[in-house]
């Protein structure tokens, strides 16, 4: 049809529009961007208790000098030992775990450490860049108690609290992982000073090298142990100095680090940090080990800051914490803390609820027997240490119940955002699908035009329910205008859910139609089936977890599959010409035919072992350079290959002055100087191979000097200037031992569509559009292959942020934002722009199919972009489904959450590349 034709790029983009907009809207329904709600808040008495039971208590003045926080991102609990920091282990009076809530990144950990409440999960996404500012905490109660407050170190302490320090010196550039020692000397330089001051009630100090280190070069780098033993010498000058007398220091991590130096998961190495620590009266622990809530450092401090406990914490107290207080002042914190919790959960769950709960008895008995026993102390009688014991163990068994009871309740969903949100993803998913399946139907209901009295109808629906949810308070927006704004996307998913139930009532009851609608593209049943498998596993946290092993069997899987049915239809096909004779001849003919098909296979087999590969690492690089090299010759005329030879000699230069590979012992900290003029000058080779392709695709003058204009040959020159220079770049991007995966994706690739051609070849019954959905199936099995052989999971701790410094002197995050992306969804974005560019490439008549509308020249903006974008949109729809479904599921935060952010992103950054490449569509379109 003409409109198919015509808008079928607009139209796809509409559609991921609006499941994006779709999608935003659920996560930001499903992830709250705060846990904490004001009116709650205002709610909880922000007052210490100076009574129980009609006796007069007072709260314990505040117990050391100098507080000091010494914090080091990402020190996990097994980095400190008695070899890597001997003054740390040696001299600590307590060595105590702290477990770490998720999200396991600084900035939701920061908010825990100094409010004593859990962050939202959506907080990891808010992490880079956040300028969010606390209104209540630790700092905040010390600022109106006229204490002053020294800091020093990641510049994300000043952004959550701008007001609140006295002195503060923050790294200029704390997400620039290069840096690994400039920031933390100058952490340490400013600690020498606020030592010698001694103005100050708080210190603290945040050092960022150890993670930065974990970032690049992973937990294992030998800079770990050297890092380690700066951060012991620079606690050992603190312990030491002559101005620290009556003082409680505090050792501890924000978070841990994953196996391969990255954090964010929910593994132990992660979740699990030490808390060490250091006074000048302390006495050495004889117990076993212990284990902490990080919450619970938010009201420990406040008791012994003598400050208000923050209206937020819902954390209980650590009582090794308490040892310097007397007895009577031990009682009173666990008393205020409990206290505390109670009105917390009064103002929550109501005061009927809370009366006849059992945690209220134990708090009616705690504090009974605390007055007995204050009674007792200040009668001067002997104390009973039943009396202590009990009520310290009815205060603190209550604590935890609340601080449960909260965590959990804590979790809050906005479902009039999640309805539209669904709505969105669901509808624009379904109709993009139904609307290239099924072309009659979007002929007859004219899915892809706008019309006016449906959207009129849409549009006054959405206002009716916009209006009804506030009411009901199904819907809680902060301002008018985001209610009115709402109206649009409900107008838009109520506008697309009527298509598709019109569609799908057309399809299901043809009798009342004039005619049975028939599939317009038929489906291959083996690529469904595979692609059903993994879309359904997805319900299950180990399938997720391992997600990686799914796509490795079932991608293996279609390959094999396919090559065996091309293999038979080969000698099938043979030995009838022969009429039978020579069978045995014919078979092994064929099967040498498909040699290329084995190899294959056993090259993905072998990218699944690459971490392995270290030993020959430099070899490797150098044969994938050129390999990769060579498979882009064809994209590239003579000058263009030379300029491509050049900067691949600089990517693997490169990578031997960052001592990444070695060459002939080289030493990169002797060659480091050559770094910078080597990214230039490949910097230099990509502009001169972009600026030749394009000029390549401009009209050209003939002897006659007459212009030669070539329209077909323009959208093709483009995009393999673009293939081939994208790749070029992710060659710089990617580990040396990775680069192996860009020559074996495209190697896998050609002889994928290899395979399909000559499958559907030899099967009459084949239309072009299924061979392209055999490709465009194929094609997404493949990328999400390699995406996994690279190193990516779903634990947002496997994000490699390396690639995205490279070249950099300081924190650029658009820069590394690009870089990084590029990097991890290399296979995905290059994946589907080389089935373009074999789209574009393909001589229908060298495949030997029967030419059907539309034409395999022009499928590419007709059917195989739509198509794959519906492939891509679907699954992640039925994801959001099941997070729904999900929601209260015990994994929900640790697996299913991280895995949603992944494939939301997946499809954004499909957006971007389709968008892009679409606009190469609309301004060099092809003739035909």
């Amino acid at each position: 049809m003409e409109a198919n034709n015509k808008s079928r790029l607009t139209y796809t983009s509409y559609m991921l529009t609006f499941f994006l907009c779709g999608a935003l809207l659920f996560l930001f329904g499903f992830f709250p961007a705060s846990y904490s709600a004001s009116e709650e808040d205002s709610s909880v008495p922000n007052v210490r208790p100076t009574s129980l039971h009609g006796l007069k208590i007072h709260p314990p003045p505040r117990s050391y000098q100098a507080f000091i926080l010494f914090l080091i991102d990402a020190l996990r609990e097994d980095f400190v030992n008695a070899s890597t920091m001997p003054v740390a282990h040696a001299r600590a009076c307590e060595k105590l775990t702290v477990h770490v809530d998720i999200p396991t990144v600084t900035m939701p950990r920061l908010k825990s450490i100094t409010t004593g409440t859990l962050s939202n999960f959506i907080d990891i996404a808010l992490n880079v860049g956040h300028t969010e500012q606390l209104h209540d905490s630790l700092l905040h109660r010390l600022k109106q108690h006229k204490a002053n407050v020294s800091f020093a170190g990641d510049r994300t302490w000043v952004e959550l609290f701008p007001s609140e320090f006295n002195r503060h010196s923050a790294n200029n550039d704390s997400f620039f992982v290069n840096d690994f020692y400039k920031g933390d000397r100058n952490v340490t330089k400013v600690l020498g000073l606020e030592l010698e001051k001694r103005d100050w009630t708080l210190l603290i100090l945040h050092y960022l090298g150890l993670d930065h280190i974990g970032h690049v070069e992973g937990n294992k780098s030998p800079r770990v142990k050297d890092k380690l033993k700066e951060m012991d010498d620079a606690l050992k000058n603190i312990l030491d100095h002559k101005n620290i007398t009556n003082y409680l220091l505090m050792l501890t991590g924000d978070h841990g680090m994953a196996e391969g130096g990255g954090h964010g998961g929910n593994t132990p190495y992660e979740t699990l940090v030490p808390l060490y620590l250091f006074s000048s009266d302390c006495s050495k622990s004889t117990g076993g080990p212990k284990r902490y809530n990080q919450i619970d450092l938010a009201p420990t401090l406040a008791v012994l800051l003598s400050i208000e406990i923050p209206k937020m914490s819902i954390g209980c107290l650590i009582p090794e914490m308490l040892q310097s207080l007397s007895l009577e002042h031990q009682m009173y914190a666990y008393f205020y803390n409990a206290h505390h919790l109670l009105n917390r959960a009064r103002v929550k769950f109501g005061h009927e609820k809370v009366k006849h709960s059992d945690y209220y008895h134990w708090y009616q008995n705690a504090t009974l027997l605390h007055k007995k026993l204050l009674h007792s102390i200040r009668d001067r009688e002997s104390t009973s240490n039943v009396h202590y014991q009990v009520a310290k163990l009815n205060y603190m068994r209550m604590a935890r119940e609340i601080s449960m009871l909260l965590s959990e309740s804590l979790v809050k969903f906005d479902y009039g955002f999640i309805a539209i949100g669904l709505a969105l993803t669901l509808s624009s998913s379904l109709h993009i699908v139904l609307s290239i399946l099924f072309l009659d139907v979007t002929d007859q209901l004219q899915m892809d035009r706008l019309k006016a009295r449906q959207l009129l109808l849409s549009l006054v629906i959405g206002v009716i329910s916009n209006v009804v949810s506030h009411h009901l308070d199904l819907i809680i927006t902060s301002s008018i205008m985001q209610s009115v704004l709402l109206v649009l996307p409900i107008g838009i998913s109520i506008y697309l859910s009527i298509d598709v139930v019109q569609a799908l009532l057309t399809i299901m009851l043809p009798p009342l139609y004039s005619r049975r609608l028939k599939l317009c593209i038929p489906l291959p049943l083996p690529l469904l089936i595979c692609f059903a498998i993994r879309t359904f596993t997805l319900g299950s946290s180990s399938f997720i977890e391992r997600e990686y092993k799914t796509w490795y069997y079932l991608g293996n899987t279609l390959l094999v599959l396919t090559s065996f049915k091309t293999l038979r239809r080969r000698i099938t096909k043979t030995n009838v010409e022969l009429d039978g004779r020579h069978l045995h001849k014919i078979a092994s003919v064929c099967l040498w035919q498909q040699r290329k098909v084995f190899v294959v296979l056993i090259l993905l087999t072998l990218m699944r072992y690459l971490y392995r590969l270290n030993v020959i690492k430099s070899t490797l690089m150098l044969f994938s350079l050129f390999l990769l090299w060579a498979r882009l010759r064809k994209f590239n005329n003579l000058l263009q290959i030379v300029l491509n030879a050049v900067a691949f000699l600089l990517v693997f230069g490169f990578r031997v002055l960052n001592g990444d590979v070695d060459f002939y012992g080289l030493k990169s900290h002797i060659m480091a100087r050559f770094i910078v003029p080597t990214l230039v000058l490949f910097w230099c080779c990509m502009a001169a191979n972009i600026l030749l392709g394009y000029r390549l695709a401009l009209p050209q003058k003939n002897r006659d000097g007459v212009l030669n204009i070539k329209p077909q040959n323009v959208l093709l020159q483009l995009l393999q200037t673009n293939l081939s220079c994208s790749l070029v770049v992710a060659s710089l991007l990617h580990k040396a031992q990775n680069v192996v995966l860009l020559p074996t994706m495209l190697i896998t690739l050609d002889q994928t569509y290899k395979l399909c051609d000559v499958y559907c070849t030899s099967a009459r019954k084949f239309t072009v559009r299924q061979v392209h959905v055999y490709k465009i199936i194929m094609t997404i099995f493949i990328a999400r292959m390699f995406y996994f052989y690279q190193g990516n999971s779903n634990s947002l701790s496997t994000i490699d942020l390396t690639p995205g410094y490279i070249g950099q002197t300081n924190y650029n995050p658009i820069v590394v934002g690009i870089f990084v992306t590029l990097n991890t969804y290399c296979a995905e974005i290059h994946s589907f722009l080389y089935l373009i560019v074999h789209t574009l490439r393909t001589d229908l008549r060298s495949v030997g199919i029967i030419q059907l509308q539309p034409p395999y020249a022009v499928a590419a903006d007709t059917l195989v972009m739509p198509m794959y974008a519906a492939m891509i949109m679907l699954p992640a729809a039925f994801y959001l489904c099941l997070m729904l479904g999900f929601r209260y599921h015990l994994f929900i935060y640790s697996v299913f959450s991280p895995k949603v952010l992944y494939d939301c992103y997946t499809v954004l950054v499909f957006y971007f590349v389709f968008v892009i490449t679409s606009l190469y569509f609309k301004l060099f379109k092809r003739e035909t």
